[in-house]
């Protein structure tokens, strides 16, 4: 049975998390799979909940190369068969780690890695840089888009190494729900009916288009004082979208939640959602609402075309179009119907092409693809 280890920083709230644990909660029983985490957390207490095998090994600071020898002996005395990296700090190991292992490494590539750190300048001429040196000494690529391969490939990474899977979604597992007033209440807010609520869960960072959003949110609200804007997310630059929503009067309609831990029940509740990114992937986020069959606007970035058919299973907009984007909301918003025939169009697309099955699938044959390629050459 092949031994793959997955490692992360262990750290991860976003996307990645998701995609490791969802791929990881359906590959361990097709072969035998180790998740590394170089930090104990949620991440690493969510895993165990669904049966992965995680290891934590330490890092104590961003730059510990302890952390190498550790992962050395480990991938020697399990005679593990590759090495899957996830992120920046993963990358950055595995790049050391790679003189003392023959084993192949992958490296999935979740988003632009230029772009991964913009919220601080600090971080982005650092660990940016840091991190496109690393991503070139490793051998293997899956980029979660074909958009990403393009990119890879403009940016002159070698296109026969570079493998395409799409982000998948568990859609069987029964999903736990509250009522819409009990989520609301857990934030200090009422359920109304009469009301129709836009939701957005993003993390708060400049590159997820939260300003596209409120300047859209300001216009609709003027028409539809019934509309209210739900953000489900956290991060560095909150204080800066409260200063915006104070400077719109917009307190009454838009409300920032914060981290939510019960993200199912937050889109059971809403009506519709949107995503307003200026660069994404393949997101989790959408996948979800997929799951549960809502209505949903995106700006047209990435591999979001690849997931949503424009006019068919959702609405895209051009990055930063403010007006069309309120021209979707206000559509939706006047337009139950509507909202009922792109959401289950939505769940129809993401159930028959994106779930955990076909992931999980893919990389089985990309595991297998890299193995055979690996033994050819040592037996040339």
């Amino acid at each position: 049975m092949m031994k793959v280890i997955h490692l992360i920083s262990g750290g991860d709230t976003g996307g990645a998390k998701t995609h490791v644990i969802t791929l990881l909660k359906e590959l361990k029983n097709h072969m035998d799979v180790m998740l590394v985490c170089m930090m104990e957390g949620e991440f690493a207490k969510e895993a165990r909940k669904v049966g992965i095998p995680v290891t934590v090994i330490v890092q104590k600071q961003r730059y510990d190369l302890s952390i190498v020898k550790e992962l050395k002996d480990m991938l020697k005395k399990g005679k593990y068969d590759i090495l899957h990296c996830h992120g920046a700090r993963a990358n950055f190991i595995a790049a050391f780690l790679k003189v003392f292992i023959s084993i192949p490494i992958i490296t999935t590539v979740h988003s632009d890695y230029r772009l991964d750190f913009t919220e601080s300048l600090y971080k982005k001429w650092i660990y940016t840089n840091i991190n496109a040196i690393a991503l070139r000494q490793l051998p293997y690529y899956i980029a979660v888009t074909e958009n990403f391969k393009r990119l890879l490939i403009k940016r002159h990474f070698n296109p026969d190494r570079i493998f395409v899977t799409y982000n998948g979604i568990d859609m069987n597992t029964l999903l736990p729900k509250k009522d819409p007033d009990s989520f609301l209440r857990t934030y200090g807010l009422s359920y109304d009916k009469s009301n129709i609520y836009v939701g957005s869960a993003v993390r708060l960072h400049p590159v997820k288009g939260i300003d596209i959003l409120l300047k859209a949110a300001c216009r609709i609200i003027q028409k539809h004082p019934n509309v209210h804007f739900l953000i489900a997310g956290d991060g560095e630059t909150r204080s800066e979208y409260e200063k915006q929503i104070h400077q719109y009067q917009l307190e009454s309609n838009v409300h920032l939640l914060g981290h939510v831990r019960d993200i199912y029940s937050f889109y059971q509740m809403i009506d519709m959602h949107v995503l307003s990114s200026y660069s994404e992937g393949f997101p989790y986020v959408l996948l979800e609402c997929a799951r549960q069959k809502k209505a949903t606007i995106s700006s047209d970035v990435g591999g979001i075309p690849e997931m949503i058919e424009d006019q068919k299973s959702g609405l895209l907009f051009p990055v930063g179009d403010v007006d069309l984007l309120t021209t979707h909301i206000e559509n939706l918003v006047s337009n139950p119907e509507k909202r009922k025939v792109l959401g289950d169009a939505f769940y129809q697309r993401v159930q028959e092409y994106f779930s955990a099955e076909q992931m999980v699938k893919e990389h089985m044959n990309i595991y297998s693809k890299i193995r055979k390629e690996v033994n050819d050459e040592i037996y040339r």
